[in-house]
């Protein structure tokens, strides 16, 4: 499921990048995997400012301009991630009051609205910030001036409902986990771990994702009036780290042989730069 995820990511990006140069399929699908290989074996989420430099040099575009390309694709995903998940809560056993769903709502909306009127702001101040003015330039050509807006939308929906899927699977295949499996508390468990992922922290989140997704669960039981035991715990400890491994699996697999290609690639072309000279 999560390889075919990633075949969804690359048919997504060239979607997005449609406005650009127009590459091979295995430039769209080396970008996420790059991305995601970095972020889960270095600190600090590197991997968004990694994937960057590839679009900077293959697309022949600024850093900036590449920068606001990688934040139009976390934006979509993040979007859709959170409205699934601000729905969810009406439904979940974690019963939150209306008041403060309401509130998530009100921050959720007014993140969009922010982070759009700066994509297309047109005020005269802001459109001198050379920063912004490369960010504006990304999200028009790869967002707002694109035809395939209903295939990215769609192919967006589709990921998160694979997501979904494969957390669904993993919290049934569980004793410990199967009995808080339903579908709002899986979806609510899987927001958690995409927070615990966007923490710059350690590589791949580790030790905040085993913390956020344990203590999710442990709210579940509570409210379930369900006993969390010693023995729970260190179950759920283990089973964090097997849906941590599953999630990054890929990654250092797939994404790990493309990012030493990648850079055993550019460390020639150097050396070739070099000799010329």
């Amino acid at each position: 499921f999560l390889y075919f995820v990633n075949l969804i990511k690359a048919y997504r990006l060239k979607f997005l990048l449609s406005n650009y140069k127009t590459k091979k399929f295995k430039f769209y699908l080396k970008l996420p995997l790059i991305r995601q290989f970095v972020n889960s074996t270095f600190f600090g989420n590197l991997g968004e400012f990694v994937m960057p430099f590839i679009l900077k040099k293959n697309l022949k575009v600024t850093y900036v301009e590449g920068f606001s390309i990688t934040v139009v694709e976390r934006f979509l995903d993040l979007s859709l991630i959170s409205l699934i998940f601000g729905i969810c809560l009406f439904f979940n056993d974690l019963n939150i009051y209306k008041n403060l769903i309401n509130l998530y709502f009100i921050i959720f909306f007014i993140c969009i609205f922010l982070t759009l009127y700066v994509m297309r702001t047109k005020n005269s101040f802001l459109t001198k910030i050379k920063l912004i003015k490369y960010f504006q330039k990304g999200f028009y050509n790869s967002f707002k001036r694109n035809k395939h807006l209903l295939n990215i939308v769609l192919l967006t929906i589709l990921i998160w409902v694979f997501f979904i899927i494969i957390d669904l699977i993993i919290f049934n295949a569980f004793e410990v986990t199967k009995k808080i499996s339903s579908l709002p508390n899986v979806i609510f468990i899987t927001g958690v771990i995409i927070l615990s992922q966007f923490i710059p922290a350690a590589p791949s989140s580790i030790g905040i994702f085993n913390y956020l997704v344990i203590e999710a669960i442990n709210q579940f039981y509570i409210i379930n009036n369900l006993a969390f035991s010693l023995q729970t715990q260190a179950e759920l400890t283990s089973i964090s780290m097997i849906i941590l491994l599953i999630y990054i699996l890929p990654d250092i697999t797939w994404g790990g042989y493309l990012f030493f290609k990648e850079a055993a690639l550019n460390l020639k072309n150097l050396k070739f730069i070099k000799l010329s000279k």
